[in-house]
């Protein structure tokens, strides 16, 4: 698949983590389009960074790169154009990535999922200015998508009080044991989950930012599809998302579910409050927990499957809500539902179509009527011309 290049001409990106199950997506995506004249894969696995950039083609190259190796990033990041941060985790490494992209004037995007080095990396918005450089940070399925997704939503209010971005949790990934075998160890995404829905998270309410502890339960409603249960998780979304409509009075990230999956993560994070467990331990005793996923989990959410959002506002002096979700989309894994989002907005940049210097949440510098044109072209059967791509739907609550 290719595409379009810009009158700016076509630019040279870095990936960092570009070996690794979201780069590698983002990777393909860019190797194959007509903005990139470049492309670096940088892995600190050199040897799998190589046989990706071998699969590539001749745009792209390997590097050995360790991110925590200061001197050795800033003379990467110096010779690119765009750098997309695929490396986590984003605690560790969000806020030195993004300071050494701004010291070298290079801009950048990356798929940052956790609150805390949201706030973190936001606090370099001055100096992104400063120096002219584009940041987007968390910018591949929820948050990214999702983002673009409320952003939409929020559009047909006249004022908005309240925004909700949703994913579906799911347990197909869990790997269970078959019979005979030992429980597995959890992977890394697991224990990125437990973390996220056990550790204090923020989230906006009342107007303001607050503590708060994931996996509140309420109901959330989506036009035409009914209520469910949905569960609070420690996200970004909340973080930025005000900061493009500032009368937002609530906004949360949740997860909806299967009602066993949730009752499962809900007694490992009480355990993990009371101190009986870390979240290593409490990933791998999840595992061990019954009914977390099909039919014995309970019934599947009357609600979209995988990515929407809903807002809640006024418009001409009626109270509403409004639901928007992607209706053609890449689907699969996470590597590709995170990985391609990226690369669609890294291609948007290339041409130009992002540059609003400053750290943004992807609602503060991505048009997310163009994002879901490009991303539908990256679906199992791209649509025909004129078949829509997204849906923003709206019913007015007044009685």
């Amino acid at each position: 698949m290719t595409s379009t290049v810009s009158e700016r001409g076509p630019k040279r990106v870095l990936v960092t983590g570009g070996a690794g199950e979201m780069g590698a997506y983002a990777c393909g995506v860019l190797a194959d389009a007509a903005e990139i004249a470049g492309l670096v894969v940088a892995d600190r696995d050199e040897e799998k960074a190589a046989r990706l950039a071998a699969k590539l083609g001749p745009k792209a190259t390997a590097l050995a790169l360790d991110i925590s190796d200061s001197t050795a990033l800033a003379k990467a990041l110096a010779d690119v154009d765009l750098v997309l941060n695929c490396a986590g985790p984003f605690y560790r490494f969000g806020r030195e990535v993004l300071s050494g992209a701004i010291a070298a004037g290079t801009d950048y995007l990356d798929i940052c999922d956790d609150w805390e080095p949201t706030l973190e990396m936001l606090e370099l918005d001055d100096a992104a200015r400063a120096a002219g450089v584009t940041a987007v940070i968390g910018m591949g399925a929820s948050p990214g998508t999702s983002n673009l997704l409320a952003v939409l939503a929020m559009a047909e209010c006249d004022t908005v009080d309240r925004v909700y971005t949703s994913w579906r949790a799911s347990a197909a990934h869990f790997p269970r044991p078959t019979a005979g075998q030992e429980f597995p160890e959890a992977t890394a995404a697991i224990e990125h989950w437990v973390h996220n829905c056990t550790e204090p998270i923020k989230i906006w309410r009342d107007g303001s930012l607050v503590d708060a502890h994931a996996l509140e339960e309420l109901t959330l409603a989506y036009p035409g599809w009914g209520e469910a249960p949905v569960w609070v998780c420690g996200h970004p979304e909340p973080l930025t998302l005000p900061r493009v409509r500032p009368e937002v009075r609530e906004s949360l990230n949740v997860m909806s579910a299967r009602r066993g999956l949730m009752d499962g993560i809900t007694r490992i994070a009480e355990r993990v409050r009371a101190g009986e467990l870390n979240v290593r331990q409490a990933s791998d005793e999840l595992l061990r927990q019954p009914n977390l996923s099909g039919k014995a989990a309970g019934p599947s959410p009357s609600l979209p499957s995988n990515i929407f959002a809903v807002a809640e506002g006024a418009k001409d002096g009626s109270r509403i809500r409004v639901g928007a979700q992607a209706l053609v989309q890449p689907e699969g894994n996470m590597g590709e539902m995170t990985g391609i989002p990226l690369a669609v907005a890294a291609l948007m940049s290339a041409r130009g179509q992002v540059g609003k210097p400053g750290v943004h949440g992807p609602e503060g510098a991505i048009d997310p009527k163009v994002f879901f044109t490009d991303l539908a072209r990256f679906a199992p059967e791209p649509p025909a011309p004129g078949v829509e791509v997204y849906e923003v739907v709206t019913e007015i609550l007044d009685s």
